[in-house]
């Protein structure tokens, strides 16, 4: 007799902690895009005010990381972008580039080491132009990629390091967006 209530009891918990256990957040997908917001800061030499990053059309094309700045791009301006393709939270491209769209695209070691550099493979390309920076990459450039994250340093050459502008902070990515829109 005591058997059967315990199996029922046991059941009886089993179900309660199905419906009380919450959904994990990182079993839903990321968004297609996001945007980081950033307050405008007077003391910053060239300030990010926001980033949109937003996922590709379609494999084979490139997802868009655009920064808006609180001024027009001037001589001396220069970003630095590292992309998280494979969502371990550690760089696995870094873009760097001044103003009026010099830049070079490398393998990224970590926050601070980059690798050798591969520019020429078509991996990412970045255009400064008016108010905006924007950065076009292919997130599956190195490996298969699902989702991708970014962070951006805004600064001025020759300015002190403590007028550089990071979104959405030093050493810090953006959270995921998908690397393709679905289809």
């Amino acid at each position: 007799m005591r058997a059967p209530r315990v199996a029922c009891l046991l059941a009886a918990l089993a179900a309660v902690s199905l419906i009380a256990t919450p959904v994990s957040s990182s079993a839903a997908a990321p968004p297609a895009e996001r945007t980081i917001e950033d307050a405008v800061e007077p003391g910053k030499a060239f300030d990010v005010v926001s980033v949109t990053i937003t996922a590709a059309p379609a494999e084979g094309r490139k997802a868009t990381i655009a920064i808006q700045h609180d001024r027009r791009v001037d001589v001396g301006d220069a970003i630095d972008v590292w992309v998280d393709t494979d969502a371990d939270w550690e760089p696995d491209l870094f873009i760097t580039g001044t103003s009026y769209s010099e830049y070079a695209v490398y393998r990224a070691r970590s926050w601070t080491t980059r690798g050798g550099e591969i520019t020429d493979q078509g991996c990412a390309s970045l255009k400064m132009d008016r108010r905006r920076s924007v950065v076009r990459v292919d997130p599956s450039c190195l490996a298969p990629s699902t989702r991708f994250s970014a962070s951006v340093r805004s600064y001025v050459l020759d300015e002190p390091a403590r007028t550089d502008d990071y979104v959405p902070g030093k050493h810090r990515f953006s959270p995921r967006v998908l690397s393709y829109l679905p289809q």
